[in-house]
């Protein structure tokens, strides 16, 4: 397993402890499910305040659980303020004891669904409603202009969609042709049942298509070829940026059931020493952003969930002048919804010229150059379509081979893990890939090894530690560290039961480790021998096996199963459940699983999950029974890597 990093699980409860024994504040705006909250922005409702802890929308306080979205600060006095404009809070976020799995959660609502035909012409269409819920393809009007809804939606306000949100706007309507009556109809699939009491009875999850949408992608080749660079370009990176403009952080990793947003750091190639003065020109083209851009001096020893020790300055219209109160790299963050037009940031004088590689501009022999010209840089960094690695310069001179191979090298691991999870460019929000990087750092004063949290994935400095993230040859053939890391970056939050997140994410080592054409890690290091003997034993229990890999072996028979795409499939229709009734407990976690996964595979695999000894309650069973599945006659359980006896 590889070690993390992890908070006394005591801190997290001394704070809170803390917090909540003081009087009562008074209650913040009242919550809205219209409203966009910002991390530390907060809302009250039923009588107690909550902080948000990242973006979100429609997710209600008090429902998303310890590790989601909403902070619980304690009871507020009454009289609750009218505004729902949600209000900044000072209290620090506290870092889980190990990687949260978010598990967002909705109340179930019983509302109709509209069913709107769209008039000859440019007619206006039924007026939207906040009580209806629509499904995916269903379209209303809104302040003269027709939308169509992408997914299942409630209560979001289609004038307020961007590219990301629910609603696709059809365009202007005219207000004089007859609108069509809305028609009650049923909410999709099926109707949610009461949230369950302590002991709840997991309910049948409805299908949310026939046939997953997913397909699997051609087998890559074993080694990735490099990607050519130009000759001759230049080593000073340029002072002026025109930003790209990937969108807000949260919304793609909220649909797609992630932990962690990615990194909102744009790489200028710049640093600064304390003191140092940085004069910042910032103007835009077109519609003004709904956020402006932000200049964030950031230090790669930051060990905080939202790096609140960086120093971080709002870019205002015009110039903006910055004295650097630390020492680090100069990074531009833009958080705004994408804009018709462009948006402009100028380093128009400080800042000191770091070795910064980019894949597709620079050569190996450029990077050898940077290297030697820019040698008092405290960091060294490379950035690719998908990646960017940011390391001490010491580290980065001793481990970086080839910078070309290295970058694209990780790139092709990105498109895998995408792969894997039925992410795909050109698939239909949210199984797109995200516009965003990954941020892979050294963090110089970690004495674990590696973790995965907000904003980036991090090594300590130990070199067999960093070696692999570094070094493209060690990168393909030993890097099971740094592909499980970037596993939890996309583990699913809905199948991540308790004690399962050490254990799930190694689906995307494996997967990476099969594609680059190395020899199974369960193969090598015996894990295979010690799952067949506890299989061989005549009682298990999975959630008392202690060996987090023999417990990993258990998903991965079902990829050695049925097929390399089976968690594209399963990934896919888990996106595409309404949130409402996405399981939000451990038990339904655990059932749900076994639902979707008898679904994807066309099996009824209640025999395998027995005998993994992971119990099959009666209302799964009956789900089950009504799905007109095959029943799975085959013991699938005693395939392993090297020997796939049974292929359905």
């Amino acid at each position: 397993m590889t070690p993390r990093h992890a908070l006394r699980a005591g801190a997290l409860l001394s704070l809170l402890t803390a917090f909540n024994s003081h009087a009562a504040d008074p209650c913040s705006p009242v919550w809205s499910s219209t409203s966009t909250y910002t991390e530390g922005q907060q809302a009250s409702l039923q009588g107690s305040n909550y902080r948000a802890k990242w973006w979100t929308r429609g997710e209600e306080p008090g429902t998303t659980g310890q590790w989601g979205v909403w902070q619980l600060l304690g009871a507020c006095t009454s009289g609750n303020q009218p505004s729902p404009t949600p209000q900044p809070s000072p209290l620090p976020t506290v870092r889980p004891s190990s990687t949260p799995t978010a598990t967002p959660s909705a109340t179930p609502t019983t509302a109709p669904s509209a069913t709107a035909t769209p008039q000859a012409g440019n007619g206006c269409l039924a007026a939207w409603s906040a009580s209806v819920a629509y499904t995916g393809g269903q379209r209303a009007s809104r302040l003269g202009r027709n939308y169509e809804a992408k997914w299942w939606t409630q209560g979001f306000d289609p004038s307020q969609a961007g590219p990301y949100d629910p609603w696709k706007d059809l365009g202007a309507c005219g207000a004089t042709t007859v609108t069509p009556t809305a028609t009650a109809t049923p909410k999709p699939s099926a109707t949610p049942t009461a949230a369950p009491t302590a002991a709840p009875t997991a309910t049948a999850t409805p299908k949310p298509s026939a046939t997953p949408t997913a397909t699997a992608t051609p087998k890559p080749s074993a080694t990735p070829t490099a990607t050519p660079t130009p000759v001759g370009s230049s080593l000073v990176p340029p002072r002026a940026l025109t930003l790209e403009q990937p969108g807000d952080i949260g919304t793609l990793r909220a649909a797609q059931q992630r932990s962690f947003n990615h990194t909102p750091f744009q790489s200028t190639g710049y640093w600064v020493q304390t003191g140092d003065v940085l004069v910042v020109n910032y103007h835009y083209t077109g519609g003004a952003p709904n956020k402006g851009p932000e200049i964030w001096i950031h230090s790669i020893d930051d060990d905080t969930w939202g790096y609140s020790t960086a120093q971080k300055v709002k870019l205002n219209v015009g110039s903006t002048t910055i004295t650097a109160s630390k020492t680090g790299a100069v990074y531009v963050a833009a958080f705004n919804t994408p804009t018709d037009g462009e948006l402009k940031v100028e380093l128009v004088s400080g800042g000191r010229v770091m070795p910064r590689f980019v894949l597709g501009k620079h050569t190996a022999a450029d990077w050898a150059q940077m290297l030697a010209n820019y040698s008092d840089a405290p960091y060294g960094e490379l950035v690719s379509q998908r990646m960017m690695l940011t390391a001490t310069l010491p580290k980065v001179k001793q481990h970086v081979d080839d910078p070309v191979v290295l970058m694209t090298l990780w790139d092709e691991v990105v498109r895998l893990t995408d792969e894997q999870y039925g992410i795909k460019p050109g698939n239909a929000w949210p199984h797109n890939p995200t516009p965003h990087r990954f941020h892979y750092v050294e963090l110089p004063p970690y004495d674990g090894w590696m973790y995965s949290w907000q904003y980036r994935m991090a090594s300590a400095s130990a070199d067999g530690a960093l070696r692999p993230v570094l070094n493209s040859k060690t990168l393909r053939t030993d890097g099971w560290g740094p592909w499980h890391e970037l596993g939890h970056q996309y583990q699913m939050s809905t199948f991540t039961w308790a004690d399962q997140t050490e254990v799930t994410v190694n689906l995307t080592s494996a997967y990476v480790q099969r594609a680059l054409g190395n020899a199974s890690r369960y193969e090598t290091q015996g894990t295979w021998t010690k799952t067949f003997a506890y299989l061989a034993q005549p009682t298990r229990d999975f959630a008392t096996q202690s060996d987090l890999f023999v417990r990993a072996t258990m998903f991965w028979q079902l990829d050695l199963t049925f097929g390399q795409d089976f968690y594209a499939k399963l990934g896919t229709n888990y996106r595409n459940m309404p949130a409402a009734l996405r399981p939000s407990t451990d038990a339904a976690e655990k059932q749900t699983f076994i639902i979707e996964t008898s679904r994807v595979a066309g099996y009824d695999l209640t025999p395998f999950f027995e005998q993994w000894g992971i119990a099959v309650d009666a209302a799964t069973r009956t789900t089950l029974g009504g799905m007109a599945l095959k029943p799975l006659t085959q013991p699938i359980w005693q395939n392993r890597d090297s020997r796939v006896l049974y292929r359905l």
